[in-house]
């Protein structure tokens, strides 16, 4: 059993979180997670999940390059239905030395958890029409989760703003802004997208990111700097990011959203 310094205040190594106004509804806050390895964000939708006590889980927005979308086989079933989620020093140990460390299982095993609700993925990773086909997973407690992969984040909006979705996880792995990625088995060199791009993407007034802020439950920031050519350049992106929403920044005192 570990033992922490300060139990009180438990986060995956490398992890960082910041509590922020919400940033469309008055009276309320929300979480803002980045880490490194992706898996990570498994902790802190358990953490939210529990603090939160909400009915039903929110659905999970997901933007990536891959779709992170492996099943749990049975050995991690198990291991996932003997987890003790009360305990943020086990789930955090979990996550970084027995979800799969490649970063590709967090997402369903969260879903076998009943830790998020519907999944909707907008990825570059798929070669063929089966990769892009809706799947389902049933959880632990019995409940359908649906699975759903977008080409385009066009596909994305368009079903988002049709959807009954109530509440969301905004989950964003910074290597979904490369095009060409070697790394990822694509290319031999790394082409990103561009500056403006990204900002007409994330735009407070995109229909789907302004939906889906009015819905957020809580954010989740994968840097990942090995799948984007180097910490340097996932920074810079990450930095738009920032600069898109918030001021003075993220990680300062008195940061707040940029539209408020």
């Amino acid at each position: 059993m570990l033992e922490f310094r300060n139990p009180h205040y438990i986060i995956p190594p490398g992890s960082s979180k910041q509590i922020l106004s919400h940033p469309l509804k008055k009276g309320k806050a929300v979480e803002l997670a980045i880490f490194q390895d992706h898996r990570y964000a498994f902790f802190f939708w358990s953490q939210w999940n529990r603090k939160q006590k909400f009915l039903s889980p929110p659905c999970l927005i997901s933007l990536d390059w891959h779709q992170d979308l492996c099943f749990p086989c049975e050995t991690e079933k198990e291991l996932l239905s003997s987890l003790n989620r009360s305990d943020d020093g086990e789930v955090a140990f979990f996550c970084w030395a027995k979800l799969a460390g490649n970063n590709d299982g967090h997402i369903l095993s969260a879903a076998y958890l009943n830790l998020i609700g519907n999944i909707y993925v907008h990825c570059r990773q798929g070669k063929y029409d089966q990769d892009w086909e809706d799947e389902e997973l049933i959880d632990i407690h019995g409940n359908k989760h649906t699975i759903k992969k977008f080409r385009t984040f066009e596909e994305l909006e368009e079903h988002i703003l049709s959807s009954n979705e109530k509440k969301v996880y905004f989950d964003i792995d910074l290597d979904f802004f490369t095009f060409n990625n070697p790394y990822n088995g694509k290319g031999t060199k790394f082409t990103y997208m561009k500056v403006k791009e990204i900002k007409n993407l994330l735009s407070f007034e995109r229909p789907l990111i302004h939906w889906t802020l009015e819905r957020l439950a809580g954010w989740t920031i994968a840097t990942e700097p090995e799948h984007f050519g180097g910490l340097l350049k996932s920074n810079r992106i990450l930095e738009t990011i920032n600069s898109i929403y918030f001021k003075p920044g993220l990680f300062t005192n008195n940061c707040d959203w940029k539209q408020k």
